[in-house]
Formats: C-alpha cells, sequence, structure tokens
C-alpha cells in the first residue's frame, strides 16, 4: 500500500540549502515512526510525531541532549541514534554489548557498577563489579564527568576570568576548566587521585573495549590534557557545547594546541583539521555541525533495507534483528506550472527505541535550483512523498 503527501505537514516539507560546491538546491525532508514486533517485522505507528524544530535537553542536566532538530536541510552522513537500555542476565559482570547497520557501528563494554580505592601499599584498585541488569544507553553512564572535589578544594577559575563576566552561574558552572569537555555528565573524569576525590568517585559503566579507563590513567593531572583521556562510548545525542561538535564551529576547549591529535582524529572520525587545536574549523563546518549522533554512529549515507543488529540491547532478546525501512519516493517543485521533480531519497537520521520497540527516520531529497527560496513561497510549491509500504 502506497501513502502519499502532496502538501507541507508537520512530517513533510521542502526547504531551501546550500550544498557543499556553494550552489542552491532545494531539499525535502520526509519523517516517519514504526511499530516494530520482537520479530524485527515493522509497520506505520499510529500516531506520527512532528518534525523536532528545536533541540531538547533533559530537564535536569543542561548540555545533555535528548532529541535532535529533524529539520537539518543538509546532512553529510546519516545519524543512527539508540536510546534505550543495555540488558544483562543479572549474574554477569560484564556485558559485551553492539549497534551495528550495514555491517558498520560500536561495540560497547558493559560491567555492573564498581568503586575505586587507594590500595593498602599504594595505588589504586577498582573493586570488584556487581552483575549487570539494566543499563541506560546514556551518557550519563559513559567515561567523562567532572571532578567536583579538585574543583572545591582550587574554585572555579572561570568565575574569576573577566572574559566570561556577565555569565550566568550556569554559565559559569559549564565553563570550569574541571569538567570533561567530551561528556561532562558522564562518570569517572579525575583531575587529581587524592584520597576524598578517589573515594568519592563513581565509575562508567560504558567503555570503548579498545579503550578502557584503567588505575594507572585515572587521573589527567592537567586540565589542558583532557584529550588524552578515553573517549565516552554511547549511542545517544552528542551535545551542540561538547567535543568535537562545538569543535565544528570553531570553539576548543581548554587546551591550546593538541600536543597530539586527539583519539577522534587519530581514529579518522572527524575530520582530519581538527587536529590543530587552535579553533580551525573543518571544511563544510556549516554542515559537519549537522552531524549529532555518536562518532561510530555517523554512517555513510543509508538507502533503505539495510540490516540492523543490536546485541544486548532487546529487552527480551539478546540478540535482534531488523532493517532500515524502504525509503519513500520523493519530488520537489519542478518549477514547471505544477510538475514535480524525482530526487534520490538518504537518509538523515535513524533513531531506535527497543524499549519502545520503536524506529523513527527522516528522509532527504534534493536537487538543484536557480536561487534561495523564501518560506513563505514553499507553502505553495508541489511536492510529493511516497511511503511504499
Amino acid at each position: 500500500m502506497t501513502r502519499v503527501q502532496t502538501a507541507p505537514s508537520d512530517t513533510a516539507a521542502q526547504l531551501s540549502v546550500r550544498l557543499p560546491d556553494g550552489g542552491w538546491a532545494l531539499a525535502i525532508l520526509a519523517k516517519r515512526t514504526y511499530e516494530f514486533d520482537d520479530a524485527g517485522r515493522h509497520g506505520p505507528a499510529a500516531e506520527q510525531p512532528g518534525f523536532v524544530l528545536a533541540p531538547v535537553w533533559d530537564r535536569e542536566l543542561p548540555e545533555l541532549l535528548v532529541a535532535d532538530i529533524d529539520t537539518y536541510m543538509y546532512k553529510l552522513r546519516t545519524d543512527v541514534v539508540v536510546q534505550g537500555h543495555v540488558y544483562g542476565d543479572g549474574q554477569a559482570s560484564r556485558v559485551d554489548a553492539e549497534v551495528a547497520v550495514a555491517g558498520r557501528g560500536v561495540r560497547l563494554r558493559v560491567v555492573g557498577e564498581r568503586r575505586c580505592a587507594l590500595a593498602p601499599v599504594g595505588g589504586l584498585r577498582f573493586s570488584t563489579a556487581t552483575a549487570v541488569e539494566r543499563v541506560p544507553l546514556r551518557y550519563t553512564h559513559a567515561y567523562g564527568g567532572r571532578d567536583r572535589v579538585h574543583e572545591a578544594r582550587h574554585g572555579n577559575p572561570a568565575r574569576e576570568d573577566l572574559r566570561f563576566r556577565g555569565m550566568t552561574d550556569a554559565q559559569l558552572d559549564a565553563a570550569s576548566p574541571y569538567l570533561y569537555p567530551r561528556n561532562p555528565h558522564g562518570r569517572g573524569y579525575l583531575i587529581e587521585a587524592t584520597r576524598e576525590a578517589v573515594e568519592s568517585l563513581e565509575l562508567p559503566q560504558i567503555e570503548d573495549p579498545e579503550d578502557l579507563l584503567r588505575t594507572d590513567r585515572l587521573a589527567v593531572e592537567d586540565f589542558r590534557r583532557w584529550h588524552h583521556m578515553p573517549l565516552p562510548r554511547g549511542t545517544d545525542w552528542i551535545d551542540y557545547a561538547w567535543y568535537p561538535r562545538i569543535a565544528m564551529l570553531g570553539v576548543v576547549p581548554v587546551a591550546g594546541d593538541f600536543d597530539r591529535p586527539p583519539a577522534e582524529v587519530a581514529r579518522g572520525l572527524v575530520p582530519a583539521s581538527l587536529a590543530a587545536g587552535d579553533g580551525t574549523k573543518p571544511p563544510h563546518h556549516a554542515l559537519e555541525v549537522g552531524s549529532g549522533a555518536s562518532l561510530g554512529l555517523q554512517l555513510p549515507y543509508l538507502r533503505g533495507g539495510e540490516a540492523i543488529v543490536l546485541q544486548h540491547i532487546h529487552p527480551r532478546r539478546p540478540r535482534f534483528e531488523l532493517r532500515v525501512p524502504a525509503a519513500p519516493e520523493l519530488a520537489i517543485d519542478a518549477r514547471k506550472g505544477g510538475a514535480v521533480q524525482a530526487v534520490e531519497p538518504v537518509l538523515h537520521t535513524l533513531l531506535i527505541e527497543p524499549d519502545h520497540r520503536r524506529m523513527t527516520v527522516v528522509w532527504r531529497g534534493c536537487g538543484p535550483t536557480r536561487r534561495r527560496h523564501a518560506p513563505h513561497e514553499f507553502a505553495k510549491m508541489p511536492m510529493r512523498v511516497a511511503w511504499r509500504d
């Protein structure tokens, strides 16, 4: 069954966009939400939420993005976002989870709760982890955070910096150099391994299996070396104020020039120009900032039908498989007496919510145009979105 939309709505719209080559294009965006069962079969949801037009943040934690904008006119890649939990059997203290789409994705080492302590004969040790039952797939449980003990002892220098005069208390708090620029809401970030700081430290439950937090690299010692610490591993949105997303706008947190390329650059996850650490903006930086999925889940454009595999992320199935929904047929205004021109669909966003048996997609198609169109013109411009299900 084919469902057709021929007029703008809260789930379909045309927009003007400046392409990477500098030319103007007419883009069409189309959003759809699906429900799926435990066998991976999916169909259109009864309710179809409209476009998210502005970022949505956590009500209690500033700069923790829970929903990004749907109406970016031109993303350079497909954002894959998974919101939910990692599920263990309640007995093992470690679970290796995975998100893979079209054979690419991320692996996550998930462990139970642990503590850190100073060993009787010197050094540090982690306690035995508790059993894993259910761990939220949020950056609150990944590596990061802030050293509150160090900050309480030395004070937040941003409060004395004349450059920050006029900022609110919340803004000054967010500007502290003692929080982790990649993820200020995580766990494990430590400036100095004092007894008080170590004993109050929460350790991450979600890590990169190839870059685990160890006792011999627990404390960064100099906050300007934050880029030496582990990358946070997650599947949710990266906030605009976090590195590397903020670096797309030319802002590099408390580092000056990097003494070595950060891991994001070394692994090829972000443009190489960010290795400078001096505020150099990458090519197409205005478009780069639109990519907000976790590093490793910003994929080459998906086009529909690709396999999705979730390991230990479905509440009932340790291995869960489904497929990216089929792309709709998209057509934009052809500027010829009400005719439309077919354009190739590519996927901007794939949001998967296994706990709710829900999956949301935002597709884009675009074609060149001679000029930028004003917002009031779109209401009368012909368009076509044909959903093939």
